[in-house]
Formats: C-alpha cells, sequence, structure tokens
C-alpha cells in the first residue's frame, strides 16, 4: 500500500513511519522542515515538504494514495500555534485534501477524552479534529491513545527530571487521578495494524496494561532512578498559579496552566484494549524506561528552568 504520514518526524511519527516501512508499505512523509527527514532509519522514504496549514502542500502530496496517517497534533500552544489551528483546522485541511484525491482509508491518531464541546481546549480542538474526519465521507480509522511513553515524550520525562533534581515532589492534589501510559513502539504498531486492517469507522481507544495513579508512576520513576524522594501534596490552584508565572516567564514551562488542569481527568480505558483490538500485549510502563536513567540532576534543573534538554528530547526539537 501507499501510505502518506503527516507528522512523521515526530515522537510518534518516526515511529510509525518505521513501522509502516517494515511491513512493506510504500511510505509518503510530509515534513515541515527540510532536513529532518534524516531521523528516520529508512532511507528510501518519498519525502514532500509543507506543513498541515498549506493545503497546496497537501494537495500535491495526496496523489496516488492507498491510505493517510494523520499525526499532527501539539499538546501545548506558542503564539499562534494554537489547539484550534492545528489539531482542529489543521486536522479539517489534511481530511479535504485526502477527501478531494479520493483516499480509501484516513487513520487518524486523536486522544482519550477528545470532545468538540469540551470546556478543555485541547479535547475540544481533538473532538473538532474527529469531526473533520468523519465529515469528510473517507472509510476512517479514529485511535485514542492515553499518555505515550518513550524516549523523547514529554511527559515521563519531564516529570523523571523532576524527580532527579529535587528532594520532595510536588503531586498534583491527592495524586490519585488515574493514567494508562502506552508505549510509544506499542502505539506505532497499532497504526501499522490499522492501515493493514478496514476502516473501523468508530474511535478505538488504546492504553498500556495497567491503570496507575499519578502517585503510583512517580514512585515507578523513583524506583527505576534509585531514588529516595519524598512526596507533597500541592493543590491543583496553587500549581496553576504557578504555572501562570512560568508560562510569563520561562521559554518552556514543566506544564502549563491547561495540562496541569487536564491532569485532573483520569485518562483511562479497558486495560486489556490492545490485546482485545490488535491481538498482541503492551508493555507495562515499569520495566521499560530504562532511559530515564540517563537524566541528570541538570537536566532536572533546566527543565525547572523551563529549558527542556537534547537528552530529554531524544533528538533535537521536534517538527512536524
Amino acid at each position: 500500500m501507499r501510505v502518506l504520514v503527516t507528522g512523521s518526524t515526530g515522537f510518534l511519527g518516526r515511529r510509525a513511519v518505521e513501522a509502516l516501512h517494515t511491513d512493506g508499505h510504500e511510505v509518503r512523509c510530509l515534513v515541515r522542515t527540510p532536513g529532518y527527514e534524516d531521523r528516520f532509519q529508512a532511507r528510501d522514504l518519498d519525502v514532500h515538504y509543507g506543513s498541515v496549514s498549506d493545503k497546496a502542500a497537501l494537495r500535491s502530496a495526496m496523489y496516488d494514495l492507498d491510505a493517510v496517517v494523520h499525526l499532527v497534533a501539539i499538546i501545548r500552544e506558542r503564539g499562534s500555534t494554537t489547539f484550534d489551528s492545528v489539531n482542529g483546522q489543521g486536522t479539517q485541511n489534511v481530511a479535504t485534501a485526502a477527501a478531494e484525491s479520493g483516499v480509501g482509508h484516513f487513520v487518524h491518531v486523536s486522544a482519550i477524552g477528545a470532545d468538540g464541546t469540551s470546556t478543555y481546549p485541547y479535547l475540544r480542538s481533538k473532538g473538532q479534529g474527529e469531526a473533520a474526519v468523519v465529515a469528510s465521507g473517507i472509510p476512517y480509522s479514529i485511535l485514542r491513545p492515553s499518555i505515550l511513553f518513550g524516549l523523547g515524550d514529554e511527559f515521563i520525562s519531564t516529570l523523571s527530571a523532576i524527580v532527579r533534581a529535587f528532594p520532595v515532589v510536588p503531586i498534583i492534589g491527592t495524586g490519585s487521578t488515574l493514567l494508562q501510559p502506552i508505549e510509544i513502539e506499542d502505539v506505532a504498531h497499532c497504526v501499522a495494524i490499522t492501515v493493514r486492517d478496514e476502516p473501523t469507522m468508530a474511535p478505538v481507544e488504546i492504553g498500556g496494561p495497567e491503570h496507575l495513579s499519578y502517585l503510583d508512576i512517580v514512585k515507578i520513576l523513583c524506583r527505576t532512578l534509585n531514588v529516595s524522594r519524598a512526596y507533597m501534596p500541592v493543590p491543583l490552584t496553587i500549581l496553576q498559579n504557578s504555572a501562570r508565572v512560568m508560562e510569563a516567564l520561562l521559554p518552556s514551562p514543566p506544564a502549563t496552566r491547561e495540562q496541569l488542569r487536564m491532569a485532573a481527568l483520569p485518562n483511562v480505558t479497558d486495560p486489556d484494549s490492545v490485546h482485545q483490538n490488535f491481538h498482541f500485549h503492551p508493555r507495562p510502563l515499569e520495566g521499560n524506561i530504562d532511559f530515564i536513567k540517563t537524566i541528570t540532576r541538570w537536566d532536572g534543573l533546566k527543565t525547572a528552568l523551563g529549558i527542556r534538554s537534547a537528552r530529554l528530547q531524544g533528538t533535537r526539537p521536534q517538527g512536524d
């Protein structure tokens, strides 16, 4: 099959491209920043340059395709790069171009909790993106993963840096919010299987094999890093006030107010969801995050100062 991947140089995109290439597909990559294609292990890829806001570039990349895998998304806003412009309108642009080109299967990676009427801007934008895919008329599949982890992630790496650097770890509220971290290579495998299978015509939620509280995750990070830390519950309102100051002063705050607000939301589905839908067992968080062992105290201090180190990114800064 001939497959176009948007967001191909991003955290999930790089893994999805490799998984699709390994499966024998002819992979075409939409790359926003020329030169970023050197991130791919496979070299026999068809590379087109452009962004999801460039309708002409999208049209020029949409010829002679069997499927489109749409992965471009942002999890924090910067200036004019907003949730609505990327997660919402950007998805609309890609779906429209795919429909005009007669693509037979549109695979869209969304998020658990996506809802076009949500009061949470990120989840609302993801819901708007899903609605655009459904309205396009293309046979579609929508994947809604929980929190992603792996080398170059944001959540686990940032939290690990804080755990490494400081003797006391702030816990959001009571730390009881449930999450279901899923390994990035497993998500890429789900994407490749989805391309191969018939369109689901409905969202499919996926997550790792365990429901873990925020505090459970912090304890796993401590065990992995072999450090002993005290835990300090902090009310969400206090953390959001701190985030407001950091957003004003720091280039890349450890967490935004919106991310903290969403941290109070459960982010889980059936623990057996991957096995039921894709017939393999995803990896648990503990035992599969050795990459955080390379994080230093200095990385943690830089993270607290709003500077995301190359070690945490797993590569140079990501583009789409």
